[in-house]
């Protein structure tokens, strides 16, 4: 068996160094409702007057209040994470609140159901992904990534606003998204929409429509994305999950989105 750390990695490895009339289903909207990130180190919990905050450490999270930084890194010669030019905003603080039975993967800013080895994958997994696609991002033309490593440099230009963003992904014709809603997420101005992966990706090494970003992690991947502005930097949150992903696993990530909070 692989081990399951070794195998996220490979699965969400995102360091590279649609139609308007849209079949996808509606977003699971909270009633309000990220790039890699260096592992947290533990710290003594914090009182925010309401709940104690603990950093967000490696393997099953304890239910409650926890905080995760955004990194926003930026490598030299890394075309695709970081093109000539690029400068990337501070690290970004969060605050999620987390249900029983979920565990975070170091490096990566994803919390998924603490199951099995494979907790991100088809027919019944889930995640939440925080912060990747923050500060730099371009769109694949043909997300159908047929090289070795999964990554290709994106043809598809895209600015450094949330609506630079959210535009482009809905003038995709390639990609089977829903239009944008107008929300918030944690104070902060957000454009939702959802974006639903094709029932078959077999001829893809991955299928990835936008670098940096995570791939879709099996047929009917149905991910629903949340662009927000924090203070002028475009930070992604993206919960995933498939048909046949529990409803109360469904619930629970729309519940966690509905608990962020940043501090820049």
């Amino acid at each position: 068996m692989k081990s399951k750390y070794a195998f996220l990695a490979l699965l969400l490895s995102l360091v590279a160094c649609g139609g308007q009339d849209s079949a996808a289903d509606k977003p699971n909207v909270p009633d309000v409702v990220d790039s890699s990130s260096a592992a947290a180190t533990p710290s003594e919990p914090t009182d925010t007057g309401s709940a104690q905050v603990t950093e967000m450490t490696e393997g099953p999270v304890p239910p409650g209040r926890h905080r995760f930084t955004i990194r926003n890194l930026c490598e030299k010669g890394d075309e695709i994470g970081c093109p000539k030019g690029t400068v990337p905003p501070p690290p970004l603080d969060l605050e999620v609140t987390v249900p029983a039975g979920w565990q975070h993967w170091p490096d990566f800013g994803v919390i998924t159901p603490d199951t099995d080895d494979t907790p991100t994958e088809g027919p019944d997994g889930a995640a939440l992904v925080m912060g990747w696609t923050t500060f730099q991002v371009g769109l694949n033309s043909d997300p159908c990534i047929t090289d070795v490593d999964g990554h290709e440099v994106p043809d598809i230009k895209v600015g450094p606003t949330v609506d630079d963003f959210v535009d482009a992904v809905q003038a995709h014709k390639g990609l089977d998204v829903t239009e944008p809603v107008d929300t918030e997420v944690g104070g902060y101005r957000a454009r939702l929409f959802s974006l639903e992966g094709p029932p078959d990706i077999s001829a893809c090494d991955n299928w990835r429509p936008w670098d940096p970003g995570f791939f879709v992690q099996g047929p009917n991947n149905h991910w629903d994305v949340w662009a927000i502005d924090v203070d002028g930097d475009r930070v992604l949150i993206v919960t995933q999950h498939f048909p046949d992903t529990p409803e109360q696993t469904v619930d629970e990530l729309g519940d966690m989105v509905e608990t962020i909070t940043f501090q820049p």
